[in-house]
């Protein structure tokens, strides 16, 4: 079964047969920023949540008819509260999303308080057969910034943060793997990154009153399975 793959922010597949299977990963969403600390008071901010996988079967196409492919890309952290992470689609011919994999549903929170701010992962809004939720992203720690959540994948949800833990994502054959969290932080500083595909952001730690943008949330992907084209089906047919 021919295999096809998307990561650039959009693209188009042509089909040579009538159905195809869609899995999507969601980008994840960044960590909450940290600003106005001193050495004295620092400030922390929460990890953001991981990426969906949704996994469908789409078919009634005609041959020669054109999907769009919308791959969720990066979320880039800011010194502010951490930003939902970018839905992974696919369209029908007549540009209607028919698939749909969301970002991490909430990034972290800025400045926050020690046991919270992290973002939740969700089912909500996928739309598929099979979906399954991102993790959710850590809570600020008494000396560490919240970890990002672990993306969703073929085998299941994502791994939530614990703390500065970060969240793992799930281990996949064949690859791709949903990415795991950014690791929450120790010492002042931007947050780290998720890690391909879906990871979501970790938070930022400031302890000299500058703003510090918290982890980017990884990019998604797309991977299709096409039926083999119809005059293939009949090949020793008669």
């Amino acid at each position: 079964m021919p295999v096809y793959t998307f990561t650039a922010s959009t693209g188009t597949r042509t089909l040579r047969s009538t159905w195809v299977i869609a899995e999507l990963w969601g980008g994840g969403a960044s960590g909450g920023g940290a600003t106005g600390g001193t050495a004295g008071t620092p400030t922390y901010g929460g990890g953001g949540a991981g990426g969906q996988y949704v996994n469908t079967y789409l078919g009634g196409f005609g041959v020669n008819n054109v999907l769009t492919i919308a791959v969720g890309q990066t979320r880039t952290g800011a010194a502010t509260a951490g930003a939902a992470g970018n839905d992974s689609t696919v369209s029908n011919p007549s540009l209607t999303v028919v698939a749909r994999a969301k970002g991490g549903a909430n990034g972290g929170g800025l400045n926050v308080a020690d046991g919270a701010g992290g973002g939740a992962g969700s089912t909500a809004s996928g739309l598929g057969d099979i979906i399954y939720a991102g993790g959710d992203g850590g809570n600020r720690a008494t000396t560490s910034s919240g970890g990002g959540g672990g993306a969703a994948g073929t085998t299941g949800t994502g791994g939530n943060a614990s703390g500065g833990t970060a969240g793992t994502g799930t281990v996949e054959n064949p690859s791709p793997s949903g990415g795991t969290g950014g690791a929450g932080r120790t010492t002042a500083g931007a947050g780290n990154t998720g890690l391909v595909y879906g990871g979501g952001g970790a938070g930022a730690i400031d302890d000299a009153g500058i703003n510090r943008a918290g982890g980017s949330g990884a990019a998604g992907y797309v991977r299709l399975y096409e039926s083999p084209p119809v005059f293939l089906l009949c090949l020793g047919c008669g």
